[in-house]
């Protein structure tokens, strides 16, 4: 039996647009300089308020907690309007459909989304059949702590050698090594293949038909 554990944003689904759209309007309720794309999609992956310390270093706890607020509020009402944040990148759900269907393979998720963010996508795409644990950043702390993926592990009963975790950023590359797991970095994501490579990865799958292939030969 083994334990293939998937990130979410940049590795499962594409949602560039939708963070990118809900950070500039968050950065600009409260009059600050919107970062530039790639430094946005750089921290995707991280904790919330991590990743937007990042942005505003020198934001009071009152500005912090406001731009969260509306951060929340302006990526829920997106994913509500139109599929953005919910777009699967091409051949993945078939992998996952595929991964499902397998009798000694146990899938499972872990994102920095929340809870209700990560429902939206498997229950949007129809999958959430598929995964045997979800773990979000409600339900503990984040990449790259390890923590999500141990405790992912624990749901299904499985250990680090049987574990492997994919995910397109260095944070998911740090915390799969951190708990004991095989770590294999996309080439599709957020994060260049060079910073998946120095976090650890044990290899990279340029795409989902070479993911797909890797997971075959793993088995």
């Amino acid at each position: 039996m083994r334990l293939v554990v998937f990130d979410c944003d940049g590795t499962l689904v594409d949602s560039q647009h939708q963070i990118i759209a809900a950070v500039e309007e968050a950065m600009t309720a409260v009059a600050l300089p919107v970062p530039p794309r790639e430094t946005i999609l750089h921290a995707v992956g991280l904790p919330m308020e991590t990743a937007f310390r990042h942005h505003a270093p020198d934001a009071d706890e009152a500005t912090m907690a406001e731009i969260i607020r509306v951060y929340r509020a302006a990526a829920g009402r997106m994913q509500q309007q139109d599929d953005r944040g919910q777009v699967m990148f091409d051949g993945m759900d078939g992998l996952i459909r595929a991964l499902g269907a397998e009798d000694e393979t146990l899938l499972g998720i872990v994102t920095m989304k929340s809870r209700r963010g990560l429902e939206r996508v498997v229950d949007a795409h129809d999958i959430r059949g598929y995964f045997h644990t979800l773990k979000s950043a409600d339900d503990g702390p984040g990449k790259p702590a390890p923590d999500l993926l141990l405790a992912a592990m624990a749901d299904c009963g499985i250990n680090g050698a049987e574990t492997i975790m994919i995910g397109d950023t260095s944070f998911d590359m740090l915390m799969t090594k951190a708990a004991g797991a095989y770590a294999i970095g996309v080439g599709w994501g957020y994060q260049t293949i060079e910073e998946l490579e120095e976090s650890g990865a044990d290899e990279i799958a340029a795409t989902p038909d070479a993911l797909a292939a890797r997971l075959a030969a793993l088995r």
